[in-house]
């Protein structure tokens, strides 16, 4: 089986995006993004060789990966994969209205 090809949503990429600018200001530094952009490449990787890692959420068409403090969203779509959510566990839950079930 070939592997999928991974897309991230406008909407994951701001959430990536958010994450990775607080901590280098955070530790003015950039080593953590880095360490954490490359921790995603692995996954992303291993995800688009078997696209069930994941486990489903409530709404039965998206899934979910852990890694650490971040939960990784995505749907299935057209043989690709999106990435439709990337989540930081220390949100407050009700700062973003989602449409996605989990």
């Amino acid at each position: 089986m070939a592997d999928k090809k991974i897309i991230w949503s406008t909407r994951a990429s701001k959430e990536l995006r958010h994450i990775l600018e607080y901590f280098n200001q955070r530790n003015e530094s950039t080593r953590y993004s880095l360490k954490l952009l490359n921790d995603i490449e692995n996954l992303t990787r291993s995800l688009s060789k078997n696209e069930s890692i994941g486990r489903l959420t409530s709404n039965k068409f998206t899934r979910v990966i852990p890694m650490k403090i971040y939960l990784i969203f995505y749907e299935i779509n057209l043989g690709n994969i999106e990435i439709v959510s990337f989540w930081d566990n220390r949100q407050d839950k009700n700062t973003e209205n989602t449409n996605y079930g989990y």
